[in-house]
Order: C-alpha cells, then sequence, then structure tokens
C-alpha cells in the first residue's frame, strides 16, 4: 500500500490588497483598457473605471473578480459590469478629462 505524504494545509487569511500588488493597484477610480490579455472574452477592448475588487469570490491563481463602470470616449459611466480578469493583463490609463460644464448663460447669471 502506497502512502501519500500529508499536504500542508492552505491556510485562509483576510486580504487587504490585490493578489498582484506588485504590478496592479486596484483602487476606486483607477482606469483600465481590458484587452484580451485580462480575458479571452475581450476581441473588442473596453475602457473601465474601477469600483472594487470582490475578494469575497474565489478565484483560480492569477485572476480576480472587479467590480467596474465600463466608460464611453467621454469618460462617461455607460453600464456598471462584474468582470473576471487576469489584474496583470490590465492596461491602466490616464484618467478621463473631466466633461465640459456650462458656465453661466442662464437666466439672472448676467455679470456686471
Amino acid at each position: 500500500m502506497l502512502h501519500r505524504a500529508a499536504r500542508p494545509r492552505r491556510e485562509q487569511t483576510a486580504r487587504t490588497d490585490c493578489r498582484c500588488a506588485d504590478t496592479i493597484v486596484f483602487a476606486p477610480g483607477h482606469e483600465f483598457v481590458v484587452t484580451r490579455a485580462a480575458s479571452p472574452q475581450f476581441a473588442q477592448p473596453i475602457r473601465v473605471r474601477m469600483i472594487r475588487e470582490r475578494t469575497d469570490r474565489h478565484t483560480y491563481h492569477g485572476w480576480a473578480w472587479i467590480e467596474v463602470y465600463e466608460i464611453d470616449g467621454y469618460g462617461k459611466a455607460v453600464d456598471r459590469r462584474e468582470l473576471y480578469v487576469m489584474p496583470a493583463g490590465l492596461i491602466p490609463t490616464n484618467p478621463s478629462p473631466p466633461l465640459p460644464t456650462r458656465s453661466g448663460g442662464g437666466p439672472g447669471s448676467h455679470r456686471e
């Protein structure tokens, strides 16, 4: 009869940072481009703004669940999504420039 060596038990610890802290830092507001490098489903890249990493879900090593806002070319959120990605494949981007705002021009906005 063969005896197998006992495997060391994995200990579950509370995580306070991303599992890939050496490559990507997840913080609310950070923006990324998601391509096939992050997940095969993204043949067409999308731009997203980070909400949070879902640490309550179990994943394979090197993968993560994240909650994001998909953003359009103007930097405006168009959809909220949960994505299963390889953080090492996310491409950090510069934050979107703020949308132009209206200044003055309305009734009672005349300055003298």
